[in-house]
């Protein structure tokens, strides 16, 4: 008898194991997505100034370029054709200056205790 009621015990204390391991998992899965979403949207944040400030850098260039010029087209066609030059060399190169890099740090993230 004594045997049936150590194997109940050792039943307990495995779903009781098994529980705890599920919770541990849980939590562990949670602060690693509230870390990833924190710093996902913190840089999201952070591009959407940094954009608002290269849109209006780039109209006081071509405002300044085409007051250089002499013709209003033609300072803001240098400016665009500055950024046909940085979008096309990002595209040719998108693999190793944006991909690579992109996958290194989730998977760095996904991986790394805090």
């Amino acid at each position: 008898m004594s045997e049936f009621v150590n194997l109940e015990g050792i039943n307990e204390d495995l779903k009781e194991y098994a529980i705890t391991n599920y919770e541990l998992v849980k939590l562990q899965a949670t602060k690693r997505i509230s870390l990833i979403g924190s710093e996902l949207i913190s840089t999201v944040i952070i591009a959407l100034f940094g954009l608002f400030f290269l849109l209006i850098l780039s109209c006081g260039v071509g405002f300044y370029l085409s007051s250089l010029i002499g013709n209003t087209f033609y300072g803001f066609f240098i400016v665009a054709g500055f950024y046909l030059l940085v979008t096309l060399i990002v595209f040719l190169y998108r693999k190793k200056i944006l991909e690579i890099p992109l996958r290194d740090k989730i998977v760095t993230k996904l991986l790394e205790d805090r």
